[in-house]
């Protein structure tokens, strides 16, 4: 009998290595987050409007009539003569003629108005009077119809310190709707250098649930708590894919690790502390949340038990991810939330599916028309992409290379996790004019 040759040791370890060598990059990449989807890419129709407000436009068939406006000019000026320029009952007035300004779509005399009003409510009622609060909010949404993201931001730092002022931090939405902004911003890239905001943020949004624990209802609670998963979100986006160890119980490994610590200003090293405990934070933070004993609506229990899941698949700890999307399913089924079970596990879902990370290309961007398959563990299979004009085929091959790093949320049958039929979703992807419209309009 011919026997085969043997292969020399040393070319056995040759293979050995390079085997290992080739595992390494694909361990490490589950052991890394996910790629920011939202913020290049994005399917067509899809939005967040809690995370990114959709912009406002004027219908023509609401149109006020001139007359209105006139009308209301003239009461004003004859309070004005007889009360004087900073009488109290003028703030209200002025309010009134900023918001028909603003419907009859003349954003920058709405503004002059509200500023108006807003400067004789000051002068009559100091400068942290809380009935301010309904003028400030009349004002943002006049400075982003203005697209005056500069004006916006000084705003809304206003408004933060009015509601501190005032005592009305016990408003958990208000709170979160600034945090959104500071979100807004840093997508908006505002700052040069956004490590400051960023750190900022995190740090307000933590010091606000560390005060409200124990005052305010669950339900109440869960908009600091989502707002902070979203800050966890682009805190662990920043660290590059390289700088997360492969995932092993043995030497568990995370953060800024390719510059000394020495060679950071104090908002980078700020933030590299926080990053290497952001995983586990957000995780602490929705487990605690789920566990907590006011929470008694199960149908927002199920909503922070699904964001758990969702912030461990993107963040690479795919088994731990899988029991719960099992849990949840389990759980919707149990207490009758059929609507919910076919929402959230009908078919595959990018992730992070919270907005977190999103440039609103609007009606801009390259769209690309996409092919793939989504196996029962999250990932995309047989991509294939095309672009619908024959000028954006570089965004089409952008695009494949996206959607094979992307996580996904599986598609789920009978409480199991499955493998997706074949998927075809169209895409916009960023170009320059989509991303100089997002920051400047």
């Amino acid at each position: 009998m011919k026997q085969g040759r043997s292969v020399p040791g040393g070319q056995w370890l040759a293979v050995l290595c390079c085997l290992l060598f080739c595992a390494v990059p694909l361990a490490a990449a589950w052991a890394a987050p996910g790629i920011s989807y939202g913020h290049d890419f994005i399917r067509a129709g899809k939005s967040w409007p809690d995370e990114a407000p959709l912009p406002a436009r004027l219908d023509p068939a609401a149109a006020l009539d001139p007359a209105l406006t006139t009308r209301q000019r003239e009461r004003l000026q004859e309070m004005e003569t007889v009360q004087g320029p900073y009488a109290p009952g003028l703030a209200e007035p002025l309010a009134e003629l900023g918001r028909s300004l603003s419907q009859a779509g003349d954003p920058g005399a709405a503004l002059r108005s509200f500023n108006r009003a807003l400067h004789v409510m000051r002068v009559n009622e100091g400068l942290y009077s809380e009935n301010q609060l309904p003028l400030i909010k009349e004002l943002l949404a006049v400075h982003r119809s203005l697209g005056d993201w500069r004006a916006l931001d000084a705003r809304y730092d206003y408004y933060y310190r009015l509601l501190h002022g005032t005592g009305a931090m016990q408003d958990a939405r208000g709170a979160a709707e600034y945090f959104r902004w500071q979100r807004e911003a840093l997508r908006r890239e505002l700052d040069s250098s956004d490590d400051q905001r960023l750190v900022q943020l995190f740090e307000s949004n933590e010091q606000l649930l560390l005060a409200v624990d124990n005052t305010l209802p669950a339900a109440e609670r869960w908009h600091l708590v989502d707002s902070q998963l979203r800050n966890l979100y682009l805190i662990q986006a920043r660290a590059r894919p390289d700088t997360f160890a492969v995932r092993s119980t043995a030497s568990p490994s995370f953060g800024f690790r390719q510059e000394p610590v020495q060679e950071l200003d104090i908002h980078q090293q700020r933030l590299a502390a926080i990053q290497r405990l952001a995983e586990g934070r957000g995780t602490e933070l929705l487990a605690t949340f789920i566990a907590a004993p006011d929470l008694r609506d199960e149908a927002l229990r199920a909503r922070a038990w699904l964001a758990l899941a969702d912030w461990r698949q993107w963040n690479g700890a795919q088994g731990d991810a899988l029991e719960d999307y099992r849990a949840v399913a389990l759980h919707l089924q149990t207490t009758g939330q059929q609507s919910a079970l076919k929402a959230w596990f009908g078919a595959p879902v990018e992730l992070p599916d919270n907005g977190a990370f999103i440039r609103d290309p609007g009606a801009g961007g390259a769209l690309v028309a996409a092919r793939y398959r989504i196996n029962d563990r999250g990932v995309a299979q047989d991509v294939e992409t095309e672009a619908l004009d024959e000028a954006d085929k570089g965004f089409a091959m952008r695009l494949y290379r996206k959607l094979q790093r992307t996580r996904f949320r599986p598609r789920m049958e009978a409480g199991v996790p499955v493998a997706s039929d074949p998927i075809e979703r169209t895409y916009r992807y960023l170009d320059p004019e989509a991303i100089r419209r997002f920051r400047s309009p």
